[in-house]
């Protein structure tokens, strides 16, 4: 019993059973799928590998999670981000990612889907990772070295609405000696042109707003992995990473008031930034069955930038720091995989922000914020008998924060997983969590993030709240899985969350301007059912295989006796999809369709209705090996020209006064691939 337990709970790298004896093995064996290794693992999680990920053509790691079932990732201001709640916590190798203000960019966009292994995504928090697991817990793990040398280098070119799109990808691994290593470097320069539109109803007049943006984004990014094994019994490793980027949009805004062009507001956004991210790790195997582990790592985020609209002038400048160091410790005795460990760790955050209006400065804001954070856990996986596997846990975590005010706090987060089989091929699991979120640090700022002159109802200006608290959440889980016998599965699953101090967005008019800010909103409910299927059809089509996933929600949050969803919901989004190998032809297709259903908002508190109408978008690909070098492949992206609708309406005194809706289209474009590995 004990193969399964050290084979998934020893380290982030997924290291084989044998490697808890040899730590020279620094790759998982080939043939041991990761169907068979979501079977055995005691906590519940997903597995995507990285050929699923490159396939549909995503240019970053933020394009890939918005289609991974059970993530929900925010992407700054406006309507584009996936639907959720921003609740999943991304980790990169096992390390969290913040962005680093208000308005720029995710450092999810400076990794390429070529560098990532696999994505784990975890529904329920465990006590090996961190509290803030509410919604789960997504892990990027990244390529590792392999011992054999290899290069690979793939070009990607396409057209998005008449704007070229490139990349490029270029990556060498190997092995010396003692030291494995692997270097890679992306380049992308990619433009887009999108239009909008914006109709508001606010009697006696209608308003109409057309917008034409087009955008240009350039990326460079640098990494290294080395690792370092002087003996089968310790193993260094040393990770670096170097993002650099450069973005700029524009755009034109017309306005048209009862049908009369009455003014066009110009837009321009530039922005540059620079990530870096280094770690030095260790592991030491102490005996055959016990292994000690650490980690020091350093994070920084810098970004700068320049939005002008109108006669007004926003500078922006955003500095985010992370500093750490962690251990753990794991032992193997009986029928016991027990892990404990310890975290220490420092977030800094400065923001910046200057306005000026025809030249004279409005508003000069600087903030300060200081996050640290310590935290330890325990954990046990408990084989009973030859079917049951229990995994209790408990994670104590002490915060101290420092924004202007100061705030301490600690919380314990218990945890208690189980898998039974009920047959070789099927098993049930069932999980309860306490999780918490705490509020993010640009949350706490009371700098505001202006709009300038294109402020409405749904393109406010974005503040922070100084008294905003930290959500406590219980969180429920059951799920029943097949495995078929040709490495597809199929499953049901449900999940429930009680929330308490439920932080909502929530959007005021503050001076004349509308500014959305978060709130505590009340106590939240939250229930979801989860579909999923991957199965093989070669018994009826040599080669053809479906997939497909749904998830079904629902939700309430309670505040002063009145009751109402929690905002934007989504009733239901699923993905499905087809592919097909033609091996006579080295040839690969397949197309994915994936549809985000509607939500429908009553009246907030502030007097805010939303709702939203459900989108669809189609993607097809296909790849060809042209032998055994190189390989082409097309991806056709977003055939269905996603819309996205939002209707916002306004309430005053109980009438209502203001209703605005927002189109915000995309157009469907074209990637070609070709890659080499030698």
């Amino acid at each position: 019993m004990l193969r399964p337990l050290i084979l998934y709970t020893c380290t982030f790298s997924l290291i084989c059973a044998q490697e808890i004896l040899q730590l020279d093995k620094i790759e998982v064996e080939d043939h041991y799928s990761v169907i068979e290794e979501r079977k055995e693992n005691s906590i519940a999680k997903r597995i995507i590998k990285g050929e699923e990920l490159t396939q549909y053509g995503d240019m970053n790691a933020l394009e890939v999670l918005k289609r991974t079932p059970g993530v929900t990732i925010p992407e700054g201001k406006g309507k584009k981000g996936s639907p959720g709640k921003g609740y999943t916590k991304v980790l990169v190798d096992g390390e969290e990612v913040s962005a680093t203000s208000k308005r720029r960019g995710s450092p999810l966009e400076q990794i390429s889907p070529d560098m990532i292994e696999r994505i784990e995504v975890m529904t329920n928090g465990s006590a090996e990772y961190t509290a803030e697991a509410m919604g789960g817990i997504v892990n990027i793990v990244l390529k590792k070295p392999a011992s054999e040398g290899k290069t690979i280098a793939k070009v990607t070119g396409g057209i998005y609405n008449e704007q070229p799109m490139a990349s490029v990808f270029a990556q060498r691994e190997g092995k010396n000696g003692d030291l494995s290593y692997l270097f890679n470097a992306t380049y992308a320069d990619n433009t887009h042109k999108d239009d909008s539109s914006t109709h508001i109803d606010e009697p006696p007049s209608v308003s109409e707003k057309i917008t034409d943006e087009e955008g240009r984004f350039r990326a460079l990014s640098l990494n290294t992995k080395l690792i370092y094994a002087p003996n089968a019994k310790t193993k260094y490793g040393f990770d670096a990473s170097l993002g650099l980027n450069d973005a700029k949009s524009s755009s034109d805004e017309r306005i048209y008031t009862n049908g009369i062009l009455g003014n066009v507001i110009h837009n321009r956004d530039e922005s540059d930034g620079v990530m870096l991210w280094t770690k030095l790790s260790g592991q030491h195997h102490i005996s055959g069955t016990e292994l000690a582990e650490w980690k020091l790592k350093y994070h920084q985020n810098d970004s700068d930038g320049e939005n002008r609209s109108g006669t007004q002038l926003q500078y922006d400048e955003s500095l985010f720091r992370v500093m750490g160091a962690e251990g753990s410790y794991s032992r193997a005795q009986g029928e016991h995989f027990i892990k404990t460990g310890a975290e220490l760790k420092r977030l800094t955050q400065q923001e910046d922000i200057r306005i000026l209006n025809s030249g004279i400065e409005t508003s000069n804001e600087h903030q300060r914020l200081r996050q640290d954070k310590s935290s330890l856990y325990g954990q046990d996986e408990i084989s009973v008998g030859e079917n049951t596997i229990l995994t209790p846990g408990i994670r104590y975590e002490y915060v101290s924060r420092d924004f202007g005010a100061s705030s301490h706090l600690d919380y314990f987060a218990p945890s208690m997983h189980l898998l039974y089989r009920l047959t070789s091929n099927d098993n049930i699991r069932a999980s309860i969590a306490k999780t918490v979120k705490l509020p993010r640090l640009d949350e706490l700022s009371d700098t505001v993030d202006s709009s300038l002159e294109l402020n409405d109802l749904n393109h406010p200006d974005v503040g922070g709240n100084t008294n905003l608290k930290e959500e406590k959440a219980l969180s429920y889980e059951v799920r029943y899985e097949h495995f078929f016998e040709d490495k597809g599965i199929v499953s049901i699953g449900g999940f429930y969350r009680v929330i308490d101090d439920k932080i909502e967005k929530l959007t005021t008019l503050e001076g004349g301007r509308y500014v959305e800010r978060p709130y505590n909103a009340g106590e939240a409910k939250l229930w979801s059912i989860e579909l999923e299927l991957k199965k093989s059809l070669s018994g009826f089509v040599n080669g053809l295989g479906v997939f497909g996933n749904a998830t079904f929600q629902n939700s309430s949050l309670t505040l002063n006796d009145s009751k109402r969803p929690i905002k934007a919901t989504n009733d239901y989004l699923y993905n499905v999809g087809i592919d097909h190998t033609l091996s006579v032809y080295r040839l690969t297709y397949g197309a994915a369709y994936r549809y985000v259903g509607g939500y429908d908002d009553p009246m907030d508190e502030n007097g805010i209705a939303e709702s939203q109408k459900g989108y669809g978008t189609l993607d097809l690909y296909a790849t060809k090996r042209l032998d055994s070098t190189f390989k082409t492949g097309v991806n056709l992206k977003n055939l269905t020209g996603t819309t996205i609708e939002t209707t916002t309406k306004r309430y005053a005194s109980g009438s209502l006064v203001e209703t605005q809706t927002d189109r915000v289209n995309s157009e469907p474009h074209i990637l070609i691939t070709l890659e080499g590995r030698w």
